[in-house]
């Protein structure tokens, strides 16, 4: 075990280490310098998207293109009606591809 006098010894010399410490000082520009930095992020989030952080512009946005999908829809489901008054689309291609007949005798021509 150590003794009283080198426990006490070190605890001196700590405590004496603490004796030279002084306050700690920045530079002279350092204050701003960091403004600068802090308004470079500020200005930098704003960019090309802002508008979006803006509640009421959002929500204009939104509903213009909700407004532009409806639209849409309903034009195209009503031209989709008037185009054709005969056969669906469906029955058009599967009459094209998938006959009835096996019409393969072309091949046996060559």
């Amino acid at each position: 075990m150590k003794s009283e006098k080198d426990i006490e010894e070190k605890i001196n010399l700590t405590l004496n280490s603490l004796e030279g410490l002084g306050k700690a000082e920045a530079s002279p520009f350092f204050y701003s310098k960091l403004e600068a930095r802090m308004q470079d992020e500020l200005t930098s989030s704003i960019g090309r998207f802002a508008f979006i952080g803006n509640l009421r512009m959002s929500v204009a946005v939104l509903g213009l293109i909700l407004i532009l999908n409806f639209a849409s829809l309903f034009l195209l489901s009503s031209s989709s009606q008037d185009t054709f008054e005969g056969e669906s689309d469906i029955s058009l291609v599967s009459q094209d591809y998938f006959s009835g007949s096996d019409d393969y005798d072309y091949l046996n021509s060559y």
